[in-house]
């Protein structure tokens, strides 16, 4: 794997990749930076999640001068959600560069953000209608723009926005780099890149790499009366650590909510009748865990980024194949493992095979998760004062990430429990438990590690289930 440092970006930038703890390159970042480094138009096909940020915003950022207070270069996105998002990340690259990072988008004053504009925004991040209203006030000039990146391209179709997309890719100049990102690739989407686009590279990540080796699918079929109930059930045994629930309208997302909360379940609603401030605070509370359970339309949901979702529940079928791998893709983040949850009626049965051809994918039916450790004993702790060191020259521990902590109740003896009856490892093999409020690392032999991956991760402890995985540094 090529590490950022050997890509050829500017000591600035990879100090600050240091300090946000990125080390290599993902695959999208790996193939893109060098060729928009070369100064290539490019086409990138891969959804939220898998670091196209960085890989238009890296590239992006190394040719801005700052000495310049002109604008000179523009990513346009679909929601202010996800605006608000690419303007922090490309601030955090941005750390140590005199560069000024503008976001402008709907809901807010529209003056303050004129202000902001004129003062020097070296790169501006917009919505599409609050770019056109700057535009058209003046208060935005683009012929300096030579760096345009349409991010998620296919929902400013889904929008209506496209028309307008052109009419700003027209103010900008003919010798602009322009980089596409786009989940799917639709024939209008085709032929805005084959005409305001010249030669451009393609890189697409597709969806079988974030649907079949990071998410464990199932389908229910049940009666659509039945559906909240099922939905319900499905939610106590699985015990999510966070869920997004997928509705196909607003007035369904709303009334799903509702009946969540009335039996009990600390559900929010995310859909397009609420108003801006609402939906702000419904984003803030779910990323910061506040709310482990969103009901949301796809719309709504489409600039979310939370690392920790682990479940992702389609209580609506999706329409075609490519929303639904565009939803499950909002769990299994970053090697992370994560369970996605059909819903389909008896007549809607055939659906669940089409989506295996066309996602070239497995989803088998739903199965309540193993109760294989639950209640469990808690035996005395050791002393590791004398176990010696490993001989061999690869690492002699690991450490491992369990979802669940004090908050709980777990201790330090269910733990050493699970690994010494659960997963069957010898007890000197287990060095160290350190229980934290909502989570715990365990370290352990290298050799042991997928052992325990294989027999605890997705069980029950405590009768609650318990998410285990590899630590990050």
């Amino acid at each position: 794997m090529t590490a950022f440092r050997d890509i050829g970006l500017k000591d600035e930038i990879l100090r600050a990749l240091d300090e946000l703890g990125y080390e290599e390159p993902s695959p999208i970042q790996e193939r893109a930076i060098p060729e928009l480094l070369a100064g290539k138009d490019m086409i990138g096909q891969a959804q939220t999640g898998t670091g196209k940020t960085a890989a238009f915003g890296l590239p992006l950022l190394q040719y801005i001068d700052p000495d310049d207070d002109s604008t000179q270069a523009i990513v346009l996105t679909p929601t202010r959600e996800l605006c608000i998002q690419v303007t922090q990340a490309l601030r955090s690259y941005a750390e140590h560069l005199d560069i000024n990072v503008v976001a402008v988008f709907g809901g807010t004053s529209v003056r303050d953000q004129a202000a902001r504009v004129r003062y020097g925004a070296h790169v501006v991040v917009a919505t599409v209608g609050r770019m056109m209203d700057l535009v058209s006030r003046g208060s935005l000039n683009l012929t300096a723009a030579r760096y345009v990146v349409l991010d998620e391209a296919d929902e400013m179709l889904d929008l209506g926005f496209i028309e307008d997309v052109e009419k700003i890719l027209r103010m900008c100049p003919n010798g602009r780099q322009t980089m596409l990102f786009s989940a799917t690739m639709p024939p209008p989407i085709a032929k805005l890149a084959e005409t305001y686009m010249y030669d451009p590279v393609t890189v697409s990540i597709t969806p079988k790499q974030l649907t079949v080796d990071a998410i464990e699918q199932a389908y229910v079929v049940v009666d659509p009366k039945q559906k909240t109930e099922k939905l319900i059930e499905i939610l106590r045994e699985e015990e999510p650590e966070q869920a997004i629930v997928f509705c196909r309208t607003k007035i369904g997302t709303a009334r799903l909510d509702k009946r969540l909360r009335e039996k009990g379940l600390p559900s929010k609603a995310l859909h397009g009748d609420m108003s801006q401030g609402q939906r702000d605070g419904v984003m803030i509370a779910f990323k910061e865990h506040q709310s482990p359970l969103l009901v949301a339309t796809d719309v709504a949901a489409r600039g979310l980024d939370i690392e920790h979702v682990t479940h992702v529940i389609n209580f609506d079928l999706p329409n075609n194949t490519e929303i639904y791998v565009h939803r499950i893709g909002r769990t299994g983040r970053v090697g992370r493992t994560g369970r996605a949850i059909t819903f389909v009626s008896p007549k809607e049965r055939g659906e669940i095979d089409r989506i295996e051809r066309e996602a070239k994918t497995a989803i088998g039916e739903w199965e309540r998760p193993d109760e294989r450790i639950e209640h469990a004993p808690r035996p005395k702790r050791r002393d590791h004062s004398k176990e010696k060191p490993s001989e061999e020259g690869k690492p002699e521990h690991t450490k491992l990430f369990i979802n669940r902590g004090a908050r709980s109740g777990l201790e330090e003896g269910d733990i050493e429990f699970a690994l010494v009856e659960g997963a069957v490892i010898p007890e000197e093999s287990v060095h160290d438990i350190r229980i934290l409020e909502r989570f715990t690392f365990v370290d352990l032999d290298t050799d042991r590690a997928e052992q325990v991956l294989e027999r605890l991760n997705d069980t029950k402890l405590k009768g609650k289930q318990i998410r285990v995985e590899y630590a990050k540094d």
